[in-house]
């Protein structure tokens, strides 16, 4: 059974996946009014104003339990200052590895609650969430845990929340998975900044 895209919350996230000959790029958009079943009034966290001629636009929320949905080859139109959404067929449940996930490999400031900040290594990151690298294996998190990160990289200042929700346990390490639950604004500027230098690398 589908999911439709009127589940999604008025005022809830999701990310844009647009992609053309090759050329991918994430962006959040917020869902303002549902108009019907399959249509809605969004609006998307970008500076500039987009067309959408030419692309492949799919659109992944998070669904009951931190299940991810996705919503194919749905259909974008300038309105006003927003943008109108259709979505041509219903939402099914994704595999969140299957998502745009960029390795970063860069040291941050970690918080949990009040407490002081320890630095951790953040091993990747996606619009959806991240992962933490405990190399010494001493953090000793469970799962529902709820924490922020901080650091600067590119020119990006990255401010993330996330629950974390998966925890690997590996012989020379611990990884442990978060879902993100809050909006930073340079987020998806950093991930393609970042993404496309690790192309350079390659």
């Amino acid at each position: 059974m589908g999911h439709l895209l009127s589940e999604i919350t008025e005022g809830e996230r999701f990310v844009l996946h647009i992609s053309n000959e090759g050329h991918s790029l994430d962006l959040y958009g917020i869902i303002k009014k549902h108009l019907k079943e399959n249509i809605a009034l969004i609006t998307i966290l970008h500076n500039q104003r987009l067309i959408f001629e030419n692309v492949h636009v799919d659109i992944e929320a998070i669904g009951e339990e931190s299940i991810p949905i996705m919503w194919r080859n749905v259909k974008i139109v300038n309105y006003k200052t927003d943008y109108i959404m259709q979505a041509p067929t219903d939402g099914v449940k994704h595999n969140r590895r299957g998502c745009f996930r960029v390795a970063v490999a860069v040291v941050a400031q970690m918080k949990i609650g009040g407490n002081g900040a320890k630095h951790v290594m953040v091993r990747d990151i996606s619009l959806s969430g991240f992962a933490l690298a405990d190399r010494k294996k001493e953090l000793e998190l469970s799962k529902g845990t709820l924490l922020s990160i901080y650091f600067e990289d590119i020119g990006c200042i990255i401010d993330l929340t996330g629950k974390l929700v998966r925890i690997e346990e590996r012989e020379d390490m611990i990884i442990y998975g978060f879902q993100t639950v809050n909006l930073c604004r340079d987020l998806s500027n950093y991930l393609n900044l970042k993404q496309r230098r690790n192309r350079t690398k390659e």
